[in-house]
C-alpha cells in the first residue's frame, strides 16, 4: 500500500481548516450583504458543457467517462456549471439573479508545470441578467469589499477588457496574432521585438503591452489610437465604469480615497 496522496492533491489539517473557514465566513458575510445567495452545482459536468463558453482549455480538464461512454469532466471553474443551471432548472427565475459559490475545483497540471496542484478552493459570484456599467461596477465593488474584509487593503486590481484587446489585435497577421497576444499577456518585450512584424505593427504591439497604469493615464493613451466606432464605445463604457466605481467606492464608510491607491487598469488581458 502506498501511503502518499495522489500527485496534485493535499490534505487540510485542523489549522488549515480553521484558516479556510475564517476566510469563507468573511466572504459569505460580504456576499450576503450584497444580496447574493449560495448555489452548489455538480462536481461532474459533461465535457461539452465545460467547453461551451470557450474559456476552458480541454487539456486542463481532468476527464472521466460514464458507463455509456459519455465524456465527463471535473469542473475547473463554476461559470459553465452555473450557466447550465440558469438555462435549465432556473429558466423561469426572475432576473437579475445574484448567486455565489464556495467550493473546490480541479485543473490538470500541464507538463513542466512546477506547481502541480490539481485541486483548488475557489469562491466567486455570478450576476445573472444584469448588464451594463452598473452591473460591472457592482461585481467590482463586491470583490473590493471581500479584499477589505480579509484585511488585504494593499491589493491592486488589474482590469482587463478582452473584447477591446481582441479588436486591437485584429490588425496583426492571423499567423502571428496568437504569438503577439501571448507575448503581450506575459510582458515578453523581447518576443515582440523579434517577431517578423512591420515597424508600424511592432510599435502597435509594444504600445498595447504598455497600456497599464493609473486609469486616467491608460484611457488617455488608448484615445490616441485609431479606434473605430465599436472600440470607442468600449472605451467610453470603461471610462464610465471607472468613474462610477470611483464614486461608489469613495462613498463607502472609511474608504474615501482608496480608489486611487488600489486601482490599476490593464487592457492586455485576453
Amino acid at each position: 500500500m502506498v501511503y502518499q496522496s495522489p500527485v496534485g492533491a493535499r490534505d487540510l489539517f485542523p489549522l488549515d481548516v480553521a484558516q479556510k473557514r475564517w476566510i469563507e465566513n468573511r466572504l459569505r458575510q460580504v456576499f450576503h450583504s450584497w444580496g447574493y445567495h449560495r448555489i452548489i452545482t455538480s462536481t461532474l459536468e459533461r465535457l461539452d458543457t465545460l467547453m461551451a463558453g470557450g474559456a476552458v482549455e480541454q487539456s486542463t480538464v481532468i476527464q472521466l467517462q460514464d458507463r455509456e461512454g459519455e465524456a465527463l469532466g471535473l469542473r475547473p471553474e463554476l461559470t459553465a456549471s452555473i450557466a447550465r443551471a440558469a438555462v435549465t432548472r432556473m429558466a423561469g427565475v426572475s432576473r437579475p439573479q445574484r448567486l455565489y459559490y464556495n467550493t473546490n475545483v480541479f485543473r490538470r497540471s500541464l507538463k513542466g508545470d512546477h506547481n502541480r496542484q490539481q485541486e483548488f478552493y475557489q469562491a466567486g459570484l455570478e450576476l445573472l441578467g444584469g448588464s451594463g456599467v452598473a452591473a460591472d461596477a457592482e461585481v467590482l465593488l463586491v470583490m473590493m469589499n471581500c479584499l477589505t474584509s480579509l484585511g488585504l487593503e494593499d491589493s491592486y486590481l488589474v482590469l482587463g477588457e478582452a473584447e477591446l484587446t481582441r479588436s486591437l489585435l485584429s490588425a496583426f497577421p492571423e499567423t502571428l496574432r496568437e504569438k503577439v497576444r501571448i507575448a503581450i499577456a506575459t510582458l515578453d518585450r523581447i518576443t515582440l521585438e523579434t517577431l517578423p512584424l512591420s515597424p508600424a505593427l511592432r510599435d502597435r504591439a509594444l504600445l498595447i503591452m504598455d497600456l497599464r497604469g493609473q486609469p486616467a493615464d491608460v484611457l488617455q493613451r488608448v484615445a490616441v489610437l485609431d479606434l473605430d466606432a465599436g472600440q470607442r464605445a468600449i472605451v467610453a463604457d470603461l471610462k464610465a465604469l471607472l468613474e462610477l466605481w470611483q464614486a461608489s467606492w469613495a462613498g463607502q464608510s472609511g474608504m474615501a480615497g482608496c480608489f486611487a491607491d488600489t486601482a490599476r487598469v490593464c487592457l492586455t488581458s485576453a
